[in-house]
Formats: C-alpha cells, sequence, structure tokens
C-alpha cells in the first residue's frame, strides 16, 4: 500500500483525448504519519479527494485498472491513480 497526501488540483488545456472526463490531482508520497518524501507526482482521481486528504494510489498498470470501466481498454496514458482514502492508521 502506497500513501500520498493530497496537494492540490490540475487543470489541464490540453491533454491526451482519452483522459477526458477525469480528474487530474497532485499527490506527494509519504509515510502512515503523513512524513512526506519524493517529488510531488500527478495522478488519476476517480474518488474526488480534497487538499489535505490522505490517500492510497497505485502506479504503472494498476493505475489504468483503477479507473471506472477502464474506458473500453486497461491502455489509458496513467502512470498513478487514487484507489482510496484513509480514514484512520492503527
Amino acid at each position: 500500500m502506497q500513501y500520498a497526501v493530497v496537494l492540490g488540483t490540475v487543470v489541464a488545456t490540453q491533454a491526451n483525448p482519452s483522459l477526458k472526463g477525469l480528474r487530474l490531482t497532485v499527490l506527494q508520497a509519504c509515510n502512515r504519519n503523513k512524513e512526506r518524501f519524493g517529488s510531488p507526482f500527478v495522478a488519476v482521481d476517480p474518488m474526488g479527494v480534497r487538499h489535505g486528504d490522505l490517500v492510497i494510489w497505485v502506479g504503472k498498470r494498476e493505475a489504468s485498472l483503477a479507473v471506472d470501466g477502464a474506458k473500453v481498454s486497461n491502455m489509458l496514458p496513467i502512470d498513478a491513480a487514487v484507489t482510496g482514502w484513509v480514514d484512520a492508521v492503527g
């Protein structure tokens, strides 16, 4: 499981047509205590997360599978996708 904190959203004036209607968000990788590391990155957000939320995410091929219906094929040009909110860490 990979954790990240939501930093904001992305507005793209030009994007791959297959991404039309998908929300893009900026994430920062972190540990379960929200201690950040690495560089921020953009992920597809099929869930509607908000700034400051602690989320879990997937990358690589699993990212395209995380999008609802995967838009006919599983070959969407995405590298990361939000898969859930973290309510509490035990």
